[in-house]
């Protein structure tokens, strides 16, 4: 979440926008200072900065915001003014600002700029969900050492949640149990802070954390709005989540695929998987997904298989993200030690491919994928000017 700074010489102005502030899920806390003069505030410690900004004080300003930014590269910032010229906000696109709001400020158009700064921050999680309509196809392998791979790389909070409602096999895989409800759970992320419900969680490794529930039965299904919830709670502590879902698509894991940003589609060089990732496409054409929004990853890919990669590609009519190898003891090991692949094998083939997915997924730009799916990225004067200039 993010600790913002709003810095105002009129009083009026400063008091609305923080209590604006106060109310957004994405703000963490908010200080408030007259002039940067004024500012007493651990630069550290702070990831968002608002300021007023004019013709008149520009100069002023934005020396104390270069100091700031030598001091503290991850600080973001957004200018807000009443006054708007093409040369006041020239300058300050220059300078590398991420919003420019005309004041006197709606709420709405603030909430809209500090989601975008939030995702920008990675304070709003990328969520990422392994789904394919075949069971025993590889889901839980590819989400257990994604979720491992992508914590080491970025070095960020990264949460793997169980919402295979029919099996436990994260729980299986990895030799772990979960004493905790999914509905406790939600109430927990409303009610108790980050560190409460962390310690929940339970801890892989030092930025891994895994989420799993033990009211999950068979017949079980999860309401969407509890779905809804428990993702968007979840954004608020981790960069990434990584979601194992169940193969049926019922209402249930629509529900989660419609809150993630990116699908991983798996499938395999057979025909009844070539078939139902044809339907899967023709699901997702009808749920208006975002062509960007879904990767297949073609699983257990063996080079000579009867059915050749081109062949499937050219009857899914898809491209392919990714491609796993068929590594089946390897796996098996990691399992039976209740590790991933990429702690107990590391140099074999399918530890590569693993981390080579991981790259490519660290190349997507998640911003881009959040913004073409919600409109309301689209506020804010530089938006405005770019697309009249377009």
């Amino acid at each position: 979440m993010l600790k913002t700074v709003v810095v105002d010489n009129n009083i009026n102005s400063r008091e609305l926008i923080s209590s604006y502030l106060k109310d957004f899920e994405e703000v963490d806390s908010v200080y408030s200072f007259e002039s940067f003069s004024d500012f007493q505030a651990d630069i550290n410690d702070i990831d968002l900065i608002i300021f007023d900004v004019s013709s008149d004080n520009f100069s002023e300003v934005i020396k104390k915001v270069r100091i700031i930014k030598e001091k503290n590269k991850l600080i973001h910032f957004i200018a807000v003014s009443y006054e708007v010229n093409s040369e006041l906000v020239s300058k300050v696109l220059k300078e590398d600002i991420k919003d420019f709001l005309l004041k006197p400020l709606l709420a709405d158009i603030l909430r809209a700029s500090i989601k975008k700064i939030s995702n920008l921050s990675g304070f709003c999680a990328n969520t990422i969900c392994v789904y394919s309509p075949k069971a025993a196809c590889g889901k839980t392998s590819l989400a257990i050492n994604l979720s491992y791979q992508l914590s080491r790389e970025t070095k960020q909070k990264v949460c793997l949640v169980n919402l295979s409602f029919q099996s436990g096999d994260i729980e299986a895989f990895l030799g772990i149990q979960s004493s905790h409800s999914l509905g406790n759970m939600i109430n927990s992320l409303e009610h108790k802070s980050e560190k409460e419900v962390l310690s929940m969680m339970h801890k892989y490794q030092d930025s891994l954390y895994i989420l799993s529930f033990n009211d999950f039965e068979p017949g079980f299904r999860a309401k969407e709005q509890e779905i809804t919830k428990l993702i968007n709670s979840l954004k608020n502590i981790f960069q990434y989540i990584v979601i194992d879902t169940n193969s049926l698509l019922d209402e249930s894991t629509i529900s989660i695929l419609n809150n993630s940003d990116l699908v991983l589609l798996l499938s395999m060089l057979n025909l009844p998987s070539i078939r139902n990732t044809q339907n899967c496409y023709l699901m997702f054409d009808k749920l208006n997904y975002n062509k960007t929004k879904v990767k297949l990853i073609i699983n257990r890919y063996i080079e000579n298989s009867e059915i050749s990669l081109q062949d499937a590609l050219k009857t899914i009519g898809k491209d392919v993200f990714a491609t796993i190898p068929n590594n089946y003891l390897t796996l098996i090991d990691s399992f039976n030690l209740g590790k991933s692949v990429l702690e107990t094998n590391p140099q074999s083939n399918i530890a590569r491919a693993y981390r080579n997915l991981c790259n490519k997924i660290l190349d997507i730009d998640f911003l881009n994928l959040k913004s073409s799916a919600n409109p309301a990225y689209n506020h804010g004067i530089f938006n405005l000017l770019r697309r009249m200039g377009d």
